[in-house]
């Protein structure tokens, strides 16, 4: 199981790699990997990296659409991921916007 997740990991940071060099950042498919990525990541328990994947994701969809879905399990996952290190505040700060977001929908 372990080869298998690194070899996700190696094609979806391949797939970003070149998914950002044709397409615009805000693109859907640059988007989908780049919340792929991070789940794999974070499955790995590779939770400051997973954070900053989800962090530009943040960044994306703040300029695309503030209030949805994807940007509150965004917030969600950037939560977790604080919450797995150690940073308490962060985390509350995440998963505040996260229902702020869900309870404005």
């Amino acid at each position: 199981k372990a080869k298998n997740v690194v070899k996700a990991t190696k094609l979806f940071q391949e797939c970003l790699s070149v998914r950002e060099k044709s397409l615009p950042t805000t693109h859907p498919l640059v988007i989908a990997v780049l919340k792929g990525l991070s789940t794999i990541l974070f499955d790995q328990e590779l939770y400051a990296e997973s954070f900053q994947l989800n962090r530009r994701l943040h960044n994306i969809l703040k300029a695309l659409r503030p209030l949805s879905e994807d940007m509150a399990t965004v917030c969600h996952s950037m939560g977790m991921c604080c919450l797995e290190i150690g940073q308490l505040d962060a985390a509350e700060e995440a998963f505040t916007e996260s229902v702020r977001i869900e309870s404005a929908l």
